[in-house]
């Protein structure tokens, strides 16, 4: 019976969404090859030790940095794929070209998939997208096939990277539908955890505090409102900054009257609880994006959304569940915002409409039997077909 081995391009226990991929992985590897132990998953390195979020008796676990070069490190992966008869690597983040591809190869892998959680370049025309494709074609033991969370990220491969539309597809992400849902009845536990008072709403962001991800234009949206429009109802709760990475912001809302309405709150693992108490979704994505699962996680919850006119963006929410802003832009924002603050059917309503479509296109189910599905067609009867 054929192995699989999933193959992580970061380290262990990573955080954010590449973690939460891992069991979801690990579930679609079982239906393929049924026995677990004939399942493999490795991490560039597992210096910060072994995830959590796989079954503790699993212990085919390994390090394998595929943009290594070095002949004997990556003769020893060949070893490992001969040894566990791998012929199947399903890859997080695995671009057209690496040095460890070929040993792969040679080891037995017969099919390497590579799932991607975001854009793969940006878009390119004429000549350059032309020496794009015939760069790929001319990568011999490339991935056979490539899977993306959004069209807008498929986009960025076959018009930017020069992949040809046929080796790719679109799986959504999915989420726990069950665990992200919202309360029966408002609960209050943000406010309670933030010290925020009861009767504010709450404008939710969880992601990373790099630049691209628009932390600024939030907070500039939350200076409009509180110090322009002088609204004093909201508070803008920002979640994911580490080690002080908060601060380079300070300037932007520090000693004005908005200062009292902007909560950072860190790396949270109670998500779920807080997006329970929260009123309306925010991301404002400046640079590329993908198709955040932050943003169905707000969506499961009953949260409408407020995002960027964004490729990826664009595809997380539908007429119904949110609304898009001019990219960068915190007066638009700040319009949009306002309609819901101040439109509780509205909110409601598009709430409801949000969680709908997130139980219907982005549970896990649905990502596991997508992913599942591709492998199959790729890898014919390759591996076991009993499930």
């Amino acid at each position: 019976m054929a192995g699989i081995l999933v193959s992580f391009h970061c380290e262990s226990n990573p955080g954010f969404a590449a973690s939460s991929h891992e069991l979801t992985f690990f579930k679609m590897a079982q239906r393929l090859v049924g026995d677990t132990s004939n399942i493999h998953f490795s991490y560039r390195t597992l210096e910060n030790g072994r995830s959590s979020s796989l079954p503790d008796d699993f212990h085919n676990i390994i390090e394998f940095d595929t943009s290594n070069s070095s002949r004997s490190y990556l003769q020893n992966i060949q070893n490992y794929i001969q040894k566990n008869g791998i012929e199947v690597v399903f890859g997080f983040d695995m671009p057209v070209k690496r040095p460890g591809y070929r040993f792969l190869r040679r080891g037995g892998v017969r099919h390497i998939v590579s799932y991607w959680g975001a854009p793969m370049s940006s878009i390119n025309r004429g000549f350059k997208l032309l020496f794009k494709k015939i760069d790929v074609s001319f990568a011999a033991n490339r991935p056979d096939h490539f899977i993306f969370q959004s069209e807008g990220m498929r986009l960025s491969a076959t018009n930017g990277r020069g992949i040809s539309r046929m080796h790719t597809s679109i799986v959504r992400t999915g989420i726990d539908t069950e665990r992200f849902c919202p309360s029966a009845k408002r609960s209050h536990y943000a406010h309670e955890t933030f010290g925020i008072p009861g009767d504010k709403k709450i404008v939710f962001f969880s992601g990373h505090m790099e630049a691209r991800k628009g932390v600024d234009v939030i907070l500039k949206t939350a200076a409009h409102l509180v110090n322009t429009l002088k609204r004093d109802d909201t508070v803008f709760l920002l979640l994911g900054n580490k080690n002080g990475e908060e601060k380079v912001y300070y300037p932007l809302f520090k000693g004005t009257p908005a200062e009292k309405y902007i909560v950072f709150g860190g790396y949270r693992k109670d998500v779920p609880e807080i997006l329970k108490s929260s009123h309306i979704g925010m991301i404002a994505s400046t640079g590329w994006d993908s198709f955040p699962m932050s943003s169905i996680e707000m969506a499961a919850t009953g949260l409408p959304l407020v995002v960027s006119d964004l490729p990826g963006l664009q595809e997380a929410v539908s007429n119904d569940t949110g609304f898009l802003f001019e990219t960068g832009n915190p007066v638009a924002a700040a319009q949009k915002l306002e309609q819901l603050l101040d439109n509780e059917p509205l909110r409601v309503q598009m709430g409801l409409a949000g969680r709908s479509r997130a139980v219907k296109l982005f549970s896990v189910e649905q990502q596991i039997n997508g992913i599942e599905a591709v492998i199959r067609s790729v890898t014919g009867k390759t591996l076991n077909t009993t499930h």
